[in-house]
């Protein structure tokens, strides 16, 4: 995908994959069972580490976890 086409700071792609605007791959999303929350899972982490009912809310939350993760040396 060309990064022409990621519009938004974090972008929830159909294959369930979640990227940044630069194309730089995070983990993937989903939602529950029930279909109430979207659930983001890092790269390389077994469970999800964020949820969220609102997509809104749930990306910004991605987008606050990935600065704070790319602060860490």
């Amino acid at each position: 995908m060309a990064n022409s086409e990621l519009r938004f700071e974090i972008n929830l792609l159909s294959d369930l994959t979640v990227v940044t605007k630069d194309g730089e791959y995070l983990g993937t999303w989903d939602t529950d069972e029930s279909d109430a929350f979207y659930e983001f899972t890092p790269d390389g982490a077994t469970e999800p580490l964020i949820c969220d009912v609102f997509m809104g809310y749930f990306c910004k939350a991605i987008a606050n976890w990935h600065a704070r993760s790319a602060d860490v040396p």
